[in-house]
């Protein structure tokens, strides 16, 4: 238990955090002269900053630091300003949704990077943006990131976030990601009461509770591993659901011959949010824009070119960042990021393997894509018996983002993903996830104005029960599943972090390190290369070497190649003065070497069972 208690590092994060979220929120609110909703405001200031930071850090040297307190300070006008501030009703639903997400909160507040992933490239670049204040490049300071080339728009989140922080927030990119999500409840709980075009009206706790429970516990691309960790897939899935919702309303309005600047400003703005979050985020950009186009086409004359020159326009400020950094990327790496194979090693030959295993991902994940496959249907029935209203509109955007987006996976597995990587459909639900809120956006607005379901809500038992029962069980629901919400808990990870720990209290700074763990693949490498750069008590620029097997001239060896140090984290019978499966520190001297410290593992508890995302073997656990 006392590793749900957060430390002054957390507590300072979670600070930077908040502190992070309202400049987001004051600048989309300064940027939409105060008329766009609180959530919405969020995902707009954060793209209008990304924007801004980026154009500063590609075509500057200098430290974006400046830039980034500039944006705060904006962002704080924002918050205090007539008529741009924010009014009492919507500081209210902000607040009822805080208070409803605290138990998640609690949970989460002292939770730790985890997953191979994020020490790849993710926190490596963040930590970069910390350290030296600009982008990486080849020629520059070393990053220590498979892809220091990678888009940047979440980890500029935690740089604004670090600002106020006394070290390096490594949880940052955690507490934004949950603070999206509970934005986008916000925004469910709007659309289940229908008042998304009245900002006064605050949602009532009843429909936040609902709200909130529709994204995350009920959203069936919840997966807790990704969408409560420092993985891009919760902004990813945010910033999709803000941008579909807007296309949505933009094509509405236009239909109706309604005002348009507006909506198609924000539009702009959350598009340029999620264009740089991560390589693949242009695939549903794409989508969006393209079904939005298509959709208007369906007017008539004049509606139609006021439709298609508002979504052209929104769609500008994402096309101009991202090949902004295409140029950036070009310029200052030689690899940088995933790159397609040479045309002659594509795979199209592979494309029925490929359509078969994407296939089988949806016969396992049913609930998902049954939920997805429900609705189009409903869409279908909407469609014919009720024509193409908002909901509808909503409905058909999120079937075309479907079909676009798929389709870019596929041709990504033939191009991007070498050998069984692509031809077995490498995380091909995890990527399917991105349209997990979107697909609420759109449920809730089919389904909320059916008879049917006003007569079931408006029951004497659902109102009596409802508006507490949701509430209770908004409240209550993170608490049972404490081990699915706190991966990082898991015995693999606990005992990665310790060691990390345990090594950077004997490593001084400057003395390169070997990690010599007997039978990895490369995960715990990356998880404990990653720990022990990034987190306390850090060591930026240490130098690692991995070695994935051991034997009698491993040591001598190493030292041959300039080590002294040397972490064997399962130490096998037979070795002299360190215990077999415990984790042990060697450090040669002029006898040679010798074991500094050893650290007996915790046993696993009774009946503990846990992922096969880090190698078990190197941290003397069975499979």
């Amino acid at each position: 238990m006392t590793l749900l208690i957060p430390s002054a590092l957390d507590l300072a994060t979670w600070a930077g955090v908040g502190f992070a979220a309202l400049a987001f929120l004051g600048f989309g609110r300064l940027l939409s002269a105060g008329r766009a909703l609180p959530e919405a405001a969020l995902v707009a200031g954060w793209g209008g900053a990304a924007a801004l930071l980026t154009l500063w850090g590609v075509l500057t040297t200098a430290t974006l630091r400046g830039p980034a307190i500039a944006i705060v300070v904006l962002g704080g006008l924002g918050l205090v300003l007539p008529r741009i501030r924010l009014s009492g009703g919507e500081w209210r639903s902000i607040g009822r949704l805080i208070i409803l997400a605290l138990p998640l909160l609690a949970l989460m507040a002292s939770a730790r990077p985890s997953l191979p992933d994020t020490f790849l490239n993710l926190l490596p670049n963040a930590a970069y943006l910390y350290d030296h204040g600009i982008f990486p490049g080849d020629a520059r300071a070393p990053a220590y990131s498979y892809l220091p080339g990678a888009p940047y728009n979440l980890q500029l989140a935690g740089f604004v976030a670090s600002l106020i922080t006394p070290g390096f927030p490594a949880s940052a990119l955690i507490g934004f990601n949950l603070l999206l999500q509970i934005a986008a409840g916000l925004l469910l709980a709007r659309l289940v009461c229908g008042s998304e075009e009245t900002a006064q009206a605050s949602p009532s706790w009843t429909a936040s509770a609902f709200g909130l429970l529709l994204a995350m516990a009920l959203n069936p691309g919840f997966v807790p591993r990704y969408h409560l960790s420092s993985y891009s897939e919760p902004s990813v899935t945010v910033s999709l659901a803000f941008a579909g919702w807007l296309a949505a309303r933009l094509i509405d309005r236009a239909a109706a011959k309604r005002s348009l600047g507006m909506t198609a400003w924000l539009l702009a703005l959350t598009l340029a949010a999620l264009v740089n979050i991560k390589q693949d985020s242009v695939a549903l950009v794409a989508g969006v824009v393209i079904s939005a186009a298509a959709l208007a086409l369906r007017a008539p004359g004049a509606e139609r070119r006021r439709g298609l020159a508002a979504v052209a326009l929104a769609a500008l400020p994402a096309v101009a960042l991202y090949f902004l950094w295409r140029w950036y990327v070009l310029a200052h790496f030689a690899v940088g990021e995933l790159k397609p194979m040479p045309v002659s090693e594509w795979q199209f030959g592979a494309l029925p393997l490929i359509l078969w295993n994407m296939l089988g991902v949806v016969g396992e994940k049913i609930v998902y894509f049954g939920s997805l496959a429900a609705l189009f249907a409903v869409l279908a029935w909407r469609l014919r018996h009720q024509g193409c209203d908002l909901a509808a509109r909503a409905g058909l955007l999120l079937l075309g983002v479907f079909l676009i987006y798929d389709a870019a996976l596929v041709f990504a597995y033939i191009s991007d993903f070498p050998g069984t990587m692509g031809s077995d459909a490498h995380s091909y639900f995890r990527y399917m996830t991105h349209l997990g809120l979107l697909l609420m956006v759109a449920a809730v607005l089919l389904l909320r104005d059916r008879n049917w379901v006003r007569r079931w809500a408006e029951t004497p038992r659902v109102r009596r029960v409802a508006p507490a029962g949701l509430v209770i069980v908004a409240l209550a629901v993170p608490l049972p599943f404490l081990r699915f919400l706190r991966f990082d808990l898991e015995v693999p990870q606990l005992r990665s972090w310790r060691l990390a720990h345990e090594v950077a209290r004997q490593v001084k700074d400057g003395q390169p390190l070997a990690l010599v763990l007997p039978g990895d693949n490369g995960s715990v490498a990356n998880q404990l290369g990653g720990l022990l750069r990034l987190t306390p008590p850090r060591r930026p620029d240490l130098k690692l070497t991995v070695v994935d097997r051991f034997g009698p001239q491993t040591l001598e060896t190493l030292a041959g190649e300039g080590y002294r140090w040397a972490l064997l984290s399962c130490v096998p019978a037979g070795v002299p003065g360190a215990p077999a499966g415990e984790a042990a520190l060697f450090a040669q001297s002029a006898d040679g070497w010798r074991v500094v410290a050893s650290w007996p593992y915790a046993p696993a508890p009774r009946g503990a069972r846990w992922s096969q995302v880090l190698s078990p073997g190197p941290l003397c656990l069975p499979r």
